[in-house]
């Protein structure tokens, strides 16, 4: 689930924004020992690693997150914000654009929310998605990572192959959820530090397919198919 810490190993990089898809409940303590254990933060009594959780993240939360944020750590180290929520509502998220986009030096933000689609394109397209609730398997992975290094060819051969099913059978929408997870998740890994406006249009279009997905007369093969067009070859 958090693989994004592998990647702060060997090159040093930690993305300023995380939304983590899953229940509260079971990643925050995840996290929390996964921070204390890679970036060596302390978790009892620690000033500067705020832990939330809400019903709903409103304009009001999101303006003292946003003060937050701004002030400076007890000790000049990292500023973590652990935060979870059953809604966030489109207000807010509109006002936490810029933090979330060019939050202050040092400061790491872990929003927790129980799906993905609730982001805005515009929230989405500043922040890195990891899915707690898609078993994050070698093989998915794997595929994913052959998927973006394919030729177009190739990337339509993979999305055929995960349409195929015997006689009976529906295709496995969750399947393609977790395939474009996989491959939202490496391609950021892919382009740490890169935002130009090609990029930030391949998340864009990325959650657009996952949004599409939630519609049973969609077509999960013909979405991968598009993703396989605006991929960089």
């Amino acid at each position: 689930m958090f693989d994004f810490f592998e990647h702060y190993k060997k090159t040093g990089y930690l993305h300023h924004a995380h939304v983590i898809v899953g229940a509260y409940d079971t990643v925050s303590p995840a996290l929390v020992s996964a921070l204390a254990r890679h970036l060596n933060i302390e978790t009892k009594g620690n000033p500067d690693l705020m832990e939330r959780f809400y019903e709903t993240l409103g304009i009001d939360e999101a303006r003292e997150l946003k003060d937050a944020q701004t002030r400076a750590g007890f000790d000049g180290a990292r500023k973590i914000f652990v935060i979870g929520a059953e809604s966030f509502t489109h207000q807010a998220q509109n006002a936490l654009l810029k933090t979330f986009e060019e939050p202050t030096a040092g400061t790491h933000f872990f929003i927790i929310l129980p799906r993905a689609e609730m982001l805005l394109p515009t929230l989405r397209s500043r922040v890195l998605v990891v899915s707690g609730n898609i078993a994050n398997t070698d093989d998915s992975k794997e595929l994913a990572e052959k998927f973006l290094d394919a030729t177009l060819e190739g990337r339509f051969v993979i999305a055929k192959k995960m349409a195929e099913k015997k006689a009976g059978e529906t295709v496995d929408r969750e399947q393609f959820r977790g395939m474009l997870d996989h491959i939202e998740r490496i391609l950021y890994t892919r382009t740490a530090g890169k935002r130009d406006d090609a990029t930030a249009n391949i998340f864009r279009e990325i959650f657009q397919a996952k949004t599409y997905l939630s519609n049973p007369g969609s077509s999960p093969k013909m979405l991968l198919e598009h993703i396989a067009l605006v991929l960089p070859n």
